[in-house]
């Protein structure tokens, strides 16, 4: 005889549904840990349970400081009595060494890959230009040899640029996934990514 089936008409579709497979005694199959549920996470290197996750590890391990300084002072000088007022501000961060080692991965940046390109640029550009033009005695400044350092020198840049916008957008992305979802053991340091786990 089986169990008298209750009507429950005021409840959400999918809690009516949670509803018919709990009379029905099976269990709904679940392929990683709900919210609110522990999990088991061990670290690989000596199976303890006390892990961190990485990110929160480095982020306790940042300490910022911020100090404000007022100066109030009478100076008496050959001009006579003076007031002096100053004020400043003082921000500073300290990090601790496990802190700097689980340090994200960060983005390279295209400000700094233009700068020092420009900067080699001319330098070099210049020493071409000097031996070429002055060496030589040449009467034009447009040459072969000035011509052909400004094409590679372009086709250098833009490897460059894809090189670093191939890292910003693929390498990055996965390393910074990596380290999104890695824990560290608080018993033997060891760090250690976790598959499976939503942050």
């Amino acid at each position: 005889m089986g169990e008298p089936q209750a009507t429950k008409t005021g409840l959400p579709g999918w809690m009516r549904i949670g509803v018919r497979i709990g009379q029905k005694g099976l269990k709904p199959h679940r392929s990683g840990a709900a919210r609110g549920e522990k999990m088991d996470l061990r670290c690989p290197k000596c199976s303890s349970t006390d892990l961190k996750k990485v990110s929160l590890a480095h982020e306790e391990g940042l300490f910022r400081s911020e100090g404000r300084t007022r100066l109030r002072a009478v100076a008496v000088g050959s001009g006579g009595p003076d007031l002096v007022v100053g004020r400043a501000t003082t921000r500073g961060t300290e990090q601790s060494a496990l802190s700097k080692k689980l340090t994200p991965p960060v983005k390279w940046s295209y400000l700094k890959i233009v700068g020092w390109s420009v900067l080699l640029f001319v330098c070099v550009g210049w020493l071409v230009f000097y031996v070429n033009t002055v060496t030589t005695n040449a009467t034009t400044v447009s040459s072969a040899p000035l011509t052909l350092f400004a094409l590679i020198s372009g086709a250098i840049f833009a490897l460059l640029l894809f090189v670093v916008w191939k890292h910003n957008h693929a390498t990055y992305q996965r390393r910074y996934a990596e380290w999104d979802n890695s824990f560290i053991c608080q018993r033997c340091g060891t760090v250690s990514p976790q598959t499976g786990v939503d942050a």
